[in-house]
């Protein structure tokens, strides 16, 4: 005899959920380089495609991330529920130029990397006199 168990939506909500589908989720490995001209942000994650990634900038964090579809067979009325599953957040250098941000999938190495480029005035210096 078969079971159907049904998760009420506010459990569902609490429970870390990540690491319960399909018997849990490998972790994405991140690396953050510096080279002369920019920040090299790389992500690994095993399972995920180049489409799966989705990259946001929201006050002075760079978020990475993707959706995951919660449930095989959505119940009636219930469309499109997902949720976020985190593979990395970083908090924006002031030397960054957030408007020139950049990735790239390189899917020989099934690796993302996302170009921070610092602010072309990132070495500027400027004395400032106090009033008296």
């Amino acid at each position: 005899m078969k079971t159907h168990i049904q998760i009420p939506q506010d459990i569902l909500a609490s429970i870390d959920y990540a690491n319960t589908v399909n018997g849990g989720m490998s972790e994405a490995q991140t690396e953050v380089t510096e080279t002369p001209h920019s920040y090299d942000v790389f992500v690994k994650a095993p399972g995920l495609s180049s489409d799966s990634f989705q990259i946001d900038v929201v006050n002075g964090h760079l978020l990475i991330y993707h959706l995951l579809t919660l449930f095989a067979e959505r119940p009636a009325g219930l469309d499109n529920l997902q949720t976020v599953r985190t593979l990395g957040r970083l908090i924006l250098p002031n030397d960054v130029d957030s408007e020139r941000i950049e990735a790239r999938y390189e899917a020989d190495k099934r690796l993302l990397k996302v170009v921070l480029p610092f602010h072309p005035k990132r070495h500027q210096r400027r004395h400032i006199e106090i009033e008296k």
